[in-house]
């Protein structure tokens, strides 16, 4: 990953520079042993300052708010896979993938539970080769130095309150499916559910996304990502399950409120250990 290379190579390239010029180690010195330790550590998370300023520059030259991208680059994924997965780990992130070897190698339209800001970060590292652009909550669009490079993956701000506005996003979310440039994100909640309840009731318009692209539909279910903040800097069990890849066939005589019941229905189930 990009930024564990900039963190280490600065770490190492630190301790050295330490150890020949202001800070060497001598005999004399007591506990000399640690100093090219503590030189190392330093330069590590200096590094990490070089990576996150890099980020930012690389952002602001080659993403503009102003353009709707329709077409993602390997740049902009890679940069904010490796960011992600960079905080993933350092999170203590342990997870368990079952079931992911159903999913197809053509767009689809994937549909998550959603219970932490992990839920999304999570799906980026695991299919770090492949476009996924989620369906988000304006807010998102302002975390620093990931936005721009989410802007430039087609990520798609709703707004809630303005109907016109999201049939538009889902418009252009069908598309991208359509057009083979991406895989599109959705959790149809809404919105981060609290511990106690098991899946929210879902918001229906969503899946015409799958209806109008006649895609396939990835159902995906994770667990635990709401003990992450909670358990930190402790390590967390997560689980992400494939539970079915539903195809058009599976799907074509149903409209979004019969589709959306019936996945649902699939979620809660595993969910809820029924």
């Amino acid at each position: 990953m990009l930024v564990y290379l900039i963190a280490i190579l600065s770490g190492i390239a630190f301790a050295l520079a330490g150890q020949l010029t202001f800070w060497p180690v001598t005999t004399e010195a007591p506990f000399h042993f640690w100093r090219p330790i503590i030189l190392l550590v330093a330069g590590y998370f200096i590094g990490i300052g070089i990576a996150w300023i890099f980020y930012d520059i690389s952002g602001r030259l080659t993403v503009s708010y102003k353009k709707d991208y329709r077409k993602p680059t390997r740049f902009a994924r890679r940069l904010l896979t490796d960011g992600i997965t960079f905080i993933n780990i350092h999170a203590h992130i342990k997870l368990k993938k079952i079931g992911l070897d159903k999913i197809p190698n053509e767009p689809f339209l994937l549909i998550g539970n959603h219970k932490s800001k992990f839920d999304p970060m999570l799906v980026a590292q695991v299919f770090h080769k492949r476009y996924i652009a989620f369906i988000t909550k304006q807010d998102n669009m302002k975390i620093p130095l990931a936005a721009r490079f989410m802007w430039r993956l087609g990520y798609m701000p709703v707004d809630r309150s303005d109907k016109l506005q999201s049939l538009e996003q889902f418009k252009k979310a069908a598309e991208l499916i359509s057009t083979g440039a991406s895989s599109v994100g959705v959790y149809p909640e809404g919105s981060r559910q609290p511990a106690d309840v098991i899946l929210a009731d879902f918001h229906n318009g969503c899946f015409n996304i799958a209806i109008k692209a006649k895609c396939p539909i990835v159902v995906l279910v994770t667990k635990g990502t709401e003990k992450i903040h909670k358990r930190f800097p402790r390590k967390t069990n997560v689980e992400m399950k494939c539970l079915q890849v539903l195809y058009y066939e599976d799907y074509a005589n149903m409209n979004a409120t019969e589709l959306s019941t019936y996945v649902h229905d699939i979620m809660y189930k595993e969910l809820s250990g029924e």
